[in-house]
């Protein structure tokens, strides 16, 4: 069972040679990502609202960074060996904003994931828990999808890129969301230690 109070980091998750292929990355797919057909409604902008649609492990270029065995390695995981992974970039250009926010419902517990991949590192993310902590380029933050977090106003002429992810831990949880979530064969990818 996951505590609501669940926030662990880890730094280096990413190397920064990672982060900066991710960052390129992000922003050549941007425009293919972009133009999925969207029926879902979301109050998120830009590349953040077509979580819905496109889950990022799917691509060649991200999945030789085997960052399913990464989280198996993480203490957070130790316990599970069959995870169910929803991923997506998020690109904040100047004067955008993630306004606070959680994932999900009480009845089924998951982890929320954030990684910082560029940008002004001083933009920071905001946590329930903690509060304001500036960023750092390859730093992963897992917690209970009941932390509300944000990310404040983009001040920076620079993106500030960032990849997220809900996993889902158990069998159960893992069932429940593939035959549950609209669009799930889109959206979730399962995997095995």
């Amino acid at each position: 069972m996951i505590n609501k109070n669940h926030h662990t980091s880890y730094k280096e998750f990413f190397s920064p040679i990672e982060c900066e292929r991710l960052s390129a990355l992000a922003i050549v797919e941007e425009p293919r990502v972009m133009a999925i057909d969207n029926p879902y409604g979301t109050t998120y902008e830009g590349l953040t609202a077509q979580h819905q649609v496109y889950n990022w492990l799917s691509h060649p270029a991200i999945q030789v960074l085997s960052i399913p065995q990464r989280l198996f390695k993480l203490p957070d995981f130790e316990n599970s060996n069959h995870i169910a992974i929803q991923c997506w970039m998020n690109i904040l250009r100047q004067e955008q904003r993630i306004p606070q926010h959680s994932h999900g419902n009480e009845e089924t517990p998951f982890y929320a994931i954030n990684i910082f991949i560029s940008g002004n590192t001083t933009t920071g993310t905001r946590y329930e828990d903690i509060g304001y902590n500036p960023n750092e380029v390859g730093e992963i933050h897992v917690c209970s999808n009941h932390m509300e977090h944000s990310v404040p106003s983009q001040l920076f002429r620079e993106p500030r890129i960032s990849m997220a992810m809900d996993v889902w831990i158990d069998d159960e949880s893992v069932e429940e969301i593939t035959r549950d979530l609209d669009n799930a064969e889109n959206r979730i990818i399962e995997f095995w230690r």
